[in-house]
């Protein structure tokens, strides 16, 4: 299946062939032709695959924390709030935030929901 570029239906196909081929030639330092060739690849499988279904792609806490705040939660020593907040040019609060976030979502991967509901988001 070849996604033809002109049609509105395969915009997100066209997408995703764009940043597959972007990541492919980043990550494994490939050709553009052969990073091309991949996210071709790469929609004609989800085509394939979810093709002419509904999907939903949730935005969970643990993808939305970034590389940064697992490095201040790493560099949390109990009561370093302040070093961190100079060393990563935010506010304390901030620190504060970002040290309670990231440790909701350690408990919630170590923890299991005694009632099977969706965990809460702050």
């Amino acid at each position: 299946m070849t996604v033809d570029p002109a049609s509105k239906n395969a915009e997100l196909l066209s997408d995703l062939v764009i940043h597959v081929a972007e990541t492919t030639r980043t990550l494994c330092g490939v050709s553009d032709e052969k990073a091309i060739e991949v996210g071709q690849a790469v929609a004609d499988l989800m085509a394939h695959i979810w093709g002419g279904q509904l999907i939903y792609f949730p935005k969970g806490m643990i993808r939305n924390l970034s590389k940064r705040d697992r490095e201040i939660y790493a560099e949390f020593n109990g009561s370093n709030h302040s070093a961190l907040a100079k060393k990563h040019d935010v506010s304390i609060q901030w620190i504060y935030r970002i040290i309670e976030k990231v440790r909701l979502e350690e408990v919630a991967l170590r923890q299991p929901n005694l009632f099977n509901f969706p965990p809460a988001d702050r």
